[in-house]
């Protein structure tokens, strides 16, 4: 038969002391950091979220910036083609004497003085002309240019045509495209791509030509320039 041992009374000693029991209040250190670092995090990431809504909305307004110049530069063209369409069925055969007394053509091209050579690959040799073409009509200003534009260049002084170091040969639509108006004033910008010889160091200027056939009188106006070649 199985003893079992008498029961007794809890003695003091089994239960633990009121000081042990009782909530001192505070909050971890280990909890207070990670709570610190969750609230940085979220600080930091709502920054981020309001900065890159301004980025976007910097990009939208670039973007629409973009299309409403397109869009402009599309009514002038429409409107300049209308113009066009109007005068062909309207013009008469020929224009009365005052108006072809007073429409502006080329009386003379020239090549600006800013005109140089540039080095654009950067490898110490000059690989392209910038030559700054101006018309000017009868009383010295400046009137567009409507037909074929050739550029040419050449060593100076040329001994033969191999001393040519470059030619372009631009179609009026080229022409029209080379139109510039800055601080510069107006004037066609041409680039023309060089190839200096081995022996480009025995020249110090080359003879930059530019020739012109107007569309619309089939006339021809020539001028030239030296420029240095560094």
């Amino acid at each position: 038969m199985q003893k079992t041992s008498p029961r007794r009374s809890p003695g003091p000693g089994d239960y633990p002391s009121a000081k042990a029991i009782v909530y001192t209040g505070g909050v971890p250190a280990t909890l207070r950091l990670l709570l610190a670092a969750w609230i940085v995090s979220a600080v930091a990431l709502s920054g981020c979220g309001q900065r890159r809504f301004a980025n976007e909305n910097d990009i939208l307004r670039a973007r629409v910036l973009e299309l409403e110049t397109a869009v402009t530069a599309l009514e002038d063209r429409i409107t300049e083609l209308e113009a066009e369409l109007a005068a062909r069925v309207v013009a008469p055969a020929s224009p009365s004497p005052e108006i072809a007394a007073n429409t502006p053509h080329v009386a003379r091209i020239t090549i600006g003085r800013l005109s140089h050579l540039r080095d654009i690959d950067e490898d110490g040799t000059p690989d392209t002309l910038i030559a700054y073409v101006t018309p000017t009509d009868g009383r010295g200003r400046f009137v567009q240019l409507v037909g074929h534009l050739t550029v040419h260049a050449a060593l100076l002084p040329a001994r033969t045509d191999s001393d040519t170091i470059g030619r372009r040969v631009l179609s009026p639509s080229e022409v029209r495209a080379a139109y510039r108006s800055s601080m510069m004033g107006t004037h066609y910008t041409i680039e023309v791509p060089i190839s200096l010889p081995g022996d480009a160091d025995q020249f110090t200027e080359c003879d930059v030509r530019a020739t012109y056939d107007d569309g619309r009188t089939n006339q021809r106006f020539e001028t030239s320039r030296a420029i240095a070649l560094r």
